[in-house]
């Protein structure tokens, strides 16, 4: 498998961000994991997660006490099964009841990445579904499957770095390598369904009242996913599908038409629902 050489400090894209700021002190950063974990129904596993790869991008020992405050936190929440509940309702675009678990709850550290990636390559688990091109990861546990594309490919990550760290290639690491190829093998066969008229990008693929328009933001990061991919595995079909839909980023009609449609799909799709006083 072609790749990058594995680095503890990087990531495939920046997450930098999800701290408190580049400039922030790692006492304010520790305040919003604080406020992030404080009530545990409503702690968001990836929001946590992308802070401790975020810290660790920073490259500042200073944080390395968030990092460990982290690792404790999915320690004490990870199930038998590796992984991480989402105990509140999904609260927009899917009808997910809780308690829901994501392809994206994973985490770079050896032996807890090990245990985390077994929900990845199960076939049997929720958050893979084989297609005739091969499995997908799924972020969200709908049914039908929503195959959101930001998050299969974050997922995907999850595998590959578990197969690059230098760890002895135990069994667990094997599968992690195959079972990246083969979602890698199944992305590119696959992109297309994400392609739209005017050179814009899918978010998913659930049968929506109408087609779920990527936002700005998301098309820009799909750009960004896709040209990682294609470092790490190249392939023609990614790299044609990552130039069209870079070219549209920066075009004003495929913007001003993507933007009415995510308006429109936003009127008969509300992003926030009613959950019950139970949830």
């Amino acid at each position: 498998m072609a790749g990058l050489p594995f680095d503890s400090h990087d990531y495939h894209v920046d997450l930098r961000p999800k701290v408190v700021g580049v400039r922030s002190s790692p006492a304010a950063d520790l305040d919003l994991l604080a406020r992030l974990t404080a009530d545990p129904v409503r702690a968001n596993p990836v929001s946590i997660l992308q802070l401790g790869l975020g810290a660790l991008q920073l490259r500042d020992p200073d944080r390395l006490p968030l990092l460990a405050k982290i690792v404790s936190w999915v320690e004490q929440r990870v199930d038998e099964h590796g992984r991480l509940a989402y105990r509140f309702p999904m609260p927009h675009t899917y009808p997910l009841d809780p308690p829901w678990h994501s392809a994206l709850d994973r985490s770079d550290l050896f032996e807890l990445a090990e245990r985390t990636a077994g929900p990845l390559l199960d076939a049997d688990s929720p958050l893979v579904v084989v297609t005739p091109d091969g499995p997908v990861l799924q972020e969200y546990p709908t049914d039908p499957p929503a195959h959101v594309l930001n998050g299969w490919l974050f997922s995907l990550w999850g595998l590959y770095d578990l197969a690059h760290a230098g760890r002895p290639m135990t069994g667990i690491v094997r599968a992690a390598a195959d079972g990246f190829a083969a979602g890698a093998a199944a992305l590119a066969a696959r992109i297309d369904r994400y392609r739209t008229a005017v050179g814009w990008s899918l978010y998913d693929l659930y049968p929506h009242p109408l087609p779920n328009v990527a936002s700005p933001f998301y098309h820009r990061l799909h750009v960004e996913q896709l040209r990682r991919q294609q470092e790490l595995l190249p392939d023609p079909r990614i790299a044609a599908v990552a130039a069209e839909w870079g070219r549209a980023s920066h075009a004003a009609v495929p913007c001003a038409v993507a933007f009415a449609r995510k308006g429109a799909f936003r009127i008969r799709r509300p992003r926030w629902r009613r959950v019950s006083p139970t949830h």
